[in-house]
């Protein structure tokens, strides 16, 4: 067996009851906004008190419960190759990029500038290259291809450059029935995805208490076709909710929780993963402050209410940091080491991810990796076992003995102790000897490794054919070859 680990948590019992009681207190008495017809028709339909002229729905504490209680508890989240399949719940914390980040901390210059299409296309191969990573896409915006097939070409060159999990096209009802085509171009048939749900959606209510006409067409159009559902808050205490973060998370609460009851509208079980990047809004300068002790503090409440509504649960990692320096390491590693003993099932607004979600890095990419792997490792505890507790070996090596010969040494080490792909642990000769590289040197040269040996799974041809007939339909330029590795 494991030892039990004394997992954080943030809340008492009586803490989360307390979350709990005056969130049903808000959806019932404040109600929220929902601003699109169809959803106010759909609410009303379910006995629901709508205010159509202010576009207000109340919510009463048994049908938000009724709806929480329908969600599917666990489900899989299906990759284009099945070994990188993974399943919500399964007792790890899995980690994922950073947001359509709208700069790039170019490698090379280790300038920031606007990020393009050979760009995304080189971090989707890299985040496919990197064991500690499960859900790899192209996680920035892709300046040089024009905005109205921007997601398309997006969703296309992460399918050809990696075979990890993806995400589905999260704007609005256009980009759900464009997943839905590339569905069809890579399944064969969009209604495969009921029984392999290849394309999750991502939403994110707005706060205080706001539900968006485009949220609402993505939440409602992947529920409809038993998709999982990512709905990740980001509000900013003191700004878009409560300063308090007791506060924060009653509201944060009413939106996850009013989303659930809006999804299940439209579906008998809804894959809802619970998700906060919530944080305090810095007011000296006005900035989301995600690389805060409140910003894990308020994840790591929000996953202690995800498990006592018995959701999958998903909590952000992040820096403000503008570049690959200690700051964003001791930020990133206090909010990884966070997630995993909070017991998140997702974090995946993390990996290469800068200044709120602004700005890549693939150099602090590879650093993420590491620090993940680290968490993960604490995370999974000392096991304790007659075989463990090595009562034989101690007695066959005895007093002033050396445990290096004994056989039982290296078999357990190899199960046990991590292997580092990143971390200098040379002795400081050998390291001067080296060149004295700092982490960042070493995680740029790891990066061009994996990049240079690294080759992700092609697509099956009658897929890819498929693909490409796609792009060039809508792009009339832009084909399956333009979106793979580039020189």
């Amino acid at each position: 067996m494991v030892s039990k680990k004394s997992m954080l948590r943030v809340l008492d019992k009586s803490d989360v009851e307390a979350v709990h009681g005056a969130t049903m207190t808000v959806l019932s008495m404040t109600g929220v906004f929902v601003n699109s017809l169809e959803t106010l028709g759909l609410l009303k339909e379910k006995g629901l008190e709508v205010d159509e002229g202010k576009k207000t729905v109340k919510m009463p504490e048994s049908v938000v419960m009724e709806a929480v209680k329908s969600c599917k508890r666990n489900f899989k989240l299906c990759a284009r190759n099945k070994k990188n399949d993974i399943t919500a719940v399964d007792g790890r914390t899995k980690n994922g990029p950073g947001a359509q980040c709208l700069l790039y901390l170019d490698p090379e210059t280790d300038k920031i500038r606007s990020p393009m299409l050979a760009d995304g296309i080189t971090v989707c191969r890299l985040l496919d290259a990197l064991p500690n990573i499960h859900i790899a896409y192209v996680p920035t915006y892709m300046f040089d291809v024009p905005e109205q097939y921007n997601a398309l070409v997006t969703m296309a060159a992460g399918l050809i450059n990696s075979s990890k999990c993806a995400y589905g096209g999260s704007t609005d009802g256009a980009d759900v029935e464009m997943t839905m085509k590339l569905a069809d171009a890579l399944l064969g048939d969009r209604e495969k995805l009921r029984k392999r749900p290849m394309f999750p959606g991502y939403v994110d209510p707005i706060s205080p208490l706001g539900h968006d006409r485009t949220m609402l067409e993505v939440l409602l159009g992947y529920s409809r076709m038993d998709q999982p559902v990512f709905v990740t808050v980001m509000a900013l205490a003191g700004g878009t909710a409560p300063v308090s973060l007791a506060g924060l998370l009653v509201q944060q609460n009413a939106e996850i929780l009013s989303s659930i009851v809006i999804s299940s509208c439209v579906t008998k079980s809804p894959r809802i993963i619970y998700g906060s990047v919530s944080c305090p809004l810095d007011m000296k300068h006005g900035t989301a402050a995600t690389g805060s002790p409140e910003f894990s503090l308020i994840g790591a409440a929000a996953v202690q209410l995800a498990k006592y509504y018995r959701l999958p649960s998903n909590m952000g990692v992040q820096s403000d940091a503008k570049t690959t320096d200690a700051q964003t390491n001791y930020e990133k590693s206090f909010a990884a080491f966070a997630a995993v003993a909070a017991g998140a099932d997702f974090s995946d607004l993390f990996v290469g991810s800068t200044n709120a979600f602004e700005i890549f890095s693939p150099v602090q990419a590879v650093i993420d990796d590491e620090i993940a792997a680290n968490a993960a490792r604490i995370a999974s505890g000392i096991e304790i076992s007659d075989e463990t507790l090595s009562v034989d070996v101690i007695s066959k090596v005895g007093p002033m003995g050396n445990f290096l010969k004994n056989m039982n040494t290296m078999n357990r080490f190899r199960q046990e102790h991590m292997v580092p792909g990143l971390t200098d642990r040379h002795p400081t000769r050998k390291w001067l000897e080296l060149g004295s590289k700092d982490a960042k040197k070493r995680a740029k040269e790891r990066m061009m490794e994996l990049l240079n040996s690294h080759t992700p799974e092609p697509l099956e041809p009658e897929a890819r054919k498929n693909i490409d007939s796609m792009l060039r339909e809508y792009t009339k330029s832009i084909g399956a070859d333009s979106l793979e590795k580039r020189s």
